[in-house]
């Protein structure tokens, strides 16, 4: 895989030092911002990047760049995939995925259309624990609760606080907490589940009608899933499927938990521990190695989750009554 990267934030920063660490995955070029030109110079230094841009046009038109890596706010996320499929570049785009259902559905019909991959950076399909849960789903016997709460103290909210709205809390550019914190809940319980009957968002909302933290609430035959996230305050992560013969437990947030267990009358059974939970090695291989081998089916398959649980969002912003850029 011959990547060219979008963006320097630290998800990107983090991107850049574990694909160092995979063989079959080059990093080509760097496009930023013109302001962020001296943070884009320090990466391409440390990671050995020999190019850098801040025209992503002229960045699309290199030939030695087979997929583009975007990892941007989150309101650009469509227009930017939408510009490399169309250049003809594979593209891994940072969740969420986009704003809308509608953008998803667009840019996954032009992958397909062009032969192209297209992947949505989340963790949790890639993670070990998560399959050592999906793997053992039938200890529980029949399923009656799944909670799942990921809270984390957003290094924004202080400045929010003093009514300074920073892009992770603009609805003009996709923020708040749903589409960043709860997303992997709602990832988590979608793959394991499939599409809900119902869905609500009960919403902390803030001055500007942005959501800082929540529960978002789906209806399944026999259960319901309970979906908690913050970026207002802060607890241990955890996430629980429930069912009538033991419980199986994630320690830690869905999308960088340490362990999976079962649970059964006072016993506790390690399922599977995962020493680098933060990581983003297991995905990035897994798609470098969908390339190599022109898996298109487990790509596209995959992209049926990303869809499902972009409705899953726009249905459960609608019931807050959240109001985004694109809704204007």
């Amino acid at each position: 895989m011959k990547l060219g990267v979008v963006g320097n934030g630290m998800i990107v920063k983090q991107l850049l030092e574990d694909a160092a660490q995979l063989a079959d995955v080059e990093i080509r070029a760097l496009c930023v911002r013109e302001k962020s030109l001296d943070q884009g110079r320090e990466l391409a230094d440390r990671y050995h990047i020999r190019e850098i841009y801040t025209e992503y046009p002229v960045f699309l038109t290199r030939t030695d760049i087979d997929t583009v890596y975007i990892g941007i706010i989150s309101s650009m996320h469509y227009e930017y995939a939408k510009e490399a499929l169309k250049a003809g570049k594979n593209v891994i785009c940072e969740k969420p995925f986009t704003t809308e259902y509608d953008e998803a559905r667009e840019l996954i019909d032009l992958a397909k259309k062009k032969k192209l991959f297209l992947w949505e950076a989340c963790k949790i399909p890639y993670s070990r624990n998560f399959r050592a849960v999906k793997e053992n789903l039938g200890m529980v016997g029949a399923v009656k609760l799944v909670q799942c709460n990921y809270s984390q103290y957003s290094s924004r909210y202080d400045a929010y606080r003093e009514q300074k709205v920073l892009p992770a809390f603009d609805p003009a550019f996709s923020g708040g907490c749903l589409y960043d914190i709860n997303m992997y809940n709602i990832h988590f319980v979608a793959a394991l589940f499939g599409r809900p009957k119902w869905v609500r968002y009960a919403a902390n909302l803030g001055f500007n009608g942005i959501d800082t933290s929540g529960i978002v609430t789906m209806g399944y035959d026999g259960f319901q899933a309970v979906c908690c996230g913050a970026k207002d305050s802060e607890s241990p992560g955890f996430a629980m499927v429930q069912g009538e013969n033991g419980c199986l437990r994630l320690e830690g947030p869905v999308s960088a938990s340490t362990e999976a267990c079962f649970l059964q009358k006072g016993s506790r059974r390690l399922l599977c521990r995962d020493s680098r939970p933060w990581s983003l090695e297991r995905e990035i291989s897994e798609f470098a190695r969908q390339l190599k081998a022109q898996d298109y089916p487990s790509c596209y398959d995959m992209l049926g989750q990303t869809l499902l649980v972009m409705e899953i969002l726009v249905m459960a912003r609608k019931d807050a009554g959240i109001v985004f850029g694109t809704d204007l």
